[in-house]
């Protein structure tokens, strides 16, 4: 009740703000006249606590990107549902799937003619940009933009009506992004507090051998990606710690900043590790490198793509610089995702900024090219979505966890020595829960249950409870910590030492789901708060955790 008040006071407001400023029609004359429009998207949907204050000032800039639809829909999904399906070539991808030129240069005719300046299109023609004022913008679009004060205390902006597009345009445009900046993503790391009995924290080269990762050769061929925001200065100078001590060999790094200095701005560069930005979460970073470097013995090259932020149109134009990397970046082929928000807020269909449907094309695209993303589920247990004014649902899910063109990963306790594996449970706070909107694809279909079978949930579960969590140098100090955010990056080094043995082996998801039983740690007990563990996959946990050794024996 409360969101949908909020919109209707919010949408008053425009009108009362825009009369008092002396806003007309006159505004919108820069739309071109004639033709039919199409809703694309609804209005923002607002978390608890946030405060519509006014409108935005017509004059403000305003960066918009328009991300484009991927072709071929039913031979795509074909494609990437084969087990060990390899990369496609670059010619093979642009023939079959991606937009065409005509496709992309119609959006930048358009966004030209509505009076947008600066208009770019990505090299692989997924994303479309440009700059307009903010009357430009809500004339293009035919919707309308207020300020807003978030429950975190941030100033931001929303559209506060749909968002409508040519109807010419409809069949190739997935989504407007860049009219919201209410909501951003969140990282997913927890401290050790309060302990669990019978466990410990590892120090992070224990995961290797108790998941019988060092049974196979490190990972040196594999170049790996974290994917994240802020500042990585810190975090790169941890690393040097932690392998330094650890008498590991130095890593390999590069960091790549996309909206250097600016949010949605689209500038990349690749030369400053601050990224013109402050520290926005070193932990999370060092969590993530520091168990991916133990947990491969090593690898190529680790690079960071450090986002502006955790927006949501920010995360998108890294996206696609991971799956479409400028000359000189690595191509990594496997990369880190340790953040997440609740997924109705990037949902086309559920007042999200359809943020989501772009970056799951994009998923996509990075499948095409052998490419495996894996996402953390969440640290809120099965209910994502209630911390942010949503009724209670079992429902819930994190994205991007919840694309199914990624990973899940999942938390459990673990119980084991510094070498040897013993057993794990769900941990209570693991996010795992059945998607609002994504459907499962074919390799995890019959496994589901329940009212929602044939809903996406989580692939697989390692270690995230902070009691048996990883210690970790941060700010050059130890300390202790977990979350799905260690569990993430537990598999990514997995992942990339399986990958090591055998190189033919492209996007993880369908080969997971061929490993036999006997290769699975399967999770039995416990459960996150309404979902619990049983014999086999389960909304909680997935299909558990694997040994490292068995599963690249048994995808060979």
């Amino acid at each position: 009740m409360f969101r949908h008040c909020a919109s209707l006071r919010s949408r008053a407001l425009v009108i009362a703000v825009a009369g008092a400023l002396g806003v007309s029609g006159a505004a919108f004359a820069a739309v071109p006249a004639g033709g039919q429009f199409s809703v694309l998207s609804h209005a923002t949907q607002l978390s608890r606590g946030d405060v519509v204050q006014s409108a935005v000032p017509l004059t403000r800039t305003v960066h918009v990107t328009v991300a484009l639809k991927l072709r071929n829909d039913a031979q795509l999904k074909a494609q990437l549902a084969r087990p060990g399906q390899g990369a496609m070539t670059e010619a093979q991808i642009a023939a079959d799937y991606l937009p065409t030129a005509a496709q992309a240069q119609a959006v930048v005719d358009y966004l030209k003619q509505a009076g947008f300046t600066n208009v770019r299109v990505s090299s692989n023609r997924m994303l479309v940009s440009g700059d307009a004022s903010a009357a430009a913008a809500q004339a293009a679009f035919k919707t309308t933009l207020v300020n807003v004060h978030t429950h975190d205390g941030r100033s931001a902006f929303a559209n506060n009506s749909a968002i409508q597009i040519p109807a010419a345009l409809q069949g190739s445009v997935q989504a407007v992004l860049g009219l919201q900046t209410v909501h951003k993503a969140h990282i997913l790391a927890k401290p050790m507090q309060t302990g669990t009995v019978g466990v410990f924290g590892h120090n992070p080269l224990d995961f290797a051998s108790i998941y019988d990762a060092n049974s196979l050769p490190a990972a040196t061929n594999i170049n790996v990606a974290v994917f994240g925001w802020g500042s990585m200065a810190p975090t790169l100078k941890d690393l040097k710690t932690f392998t330094t001590t650890n008498g590991l060999k130095n890593v390999t790094t590069h960091v790549v900043c996309v909206d250097y200095g600016g949010y949605n701005s689209g500038v990349i560069k690749t030369t400053d590790p601050t990224c013109a930005n402050y520290d926005e979460g070193t932990t999370e970073w060092d969590i993530d490198s520091q168990d991916i470097v133990a947990m491969t013995g090593g690898v190529r090259s680790l690079t960071f793509y450090a986002a502006y932020g955790g927006y949501n149109t920010s995360i998108t134009h890294a996206l696609n610089e991971i799956v479409t990397p400028t000359k000189g970046e690595p191509k990594a082929k496997v990369i880190n995702m340790s953040f997440g928000e609740c997924e109705r807020f990037e949902d086309i269909n559920q007042g999200g900024d359809g943020s989501a449907q772009a970056d799951d094309a994009l998923f996509q695209l990075g499948a095409l090219h052998g490419q495996t993303f894996s996402a953390s589920t969440g640290d809120g247990g099965y209910d994502e979505c209630a911390a942010y004014g949503f009724p209670p649902a079992d429902n819930s899910a994190s994205y991007p966890a919840s694309s199914p063109w990624v990973v899940a990963v999942s938390g459990t306790t673990l119980r084991a020595s510094t070498t040897t594996w013993a057993r794990e449970n769900v941990w209570i706070d693991a996010g795992g829960s059945p998607s609002s909107f994504e459907m499962a694809q074919p390799w995890q279909t019959a496994l589901t249950y329940g009212p929602y079978a044939g809903y996406r949930g989580p692939d697989v579960a390692f270690d995230a409870n902070p009691s048996s969590g990883a210690i970790v140098i941060v700010y050059g100090q130890y300390s202790q910590w977990g979350g799905t955010s260690l569990a993430s990056p537990i598999f990514v080094g997995a992942w990339a030492r399986i990958v090591q043995s055998n190189s033919k082996l492209g996007f993880a998801a369908p080969s997971l789901y061929t490993l036999p039983y006997s290769a699975l740690h399967d999770v039995l007990a416990g459960n996150n708060g309404y979902y619990v563990a049983k014999r086999g996959w389960d909304w909680a946990t997935g299909l558990g955790s694997f040994d490292v050794g068995a599963a690249a024996a048994a995808l060979k």
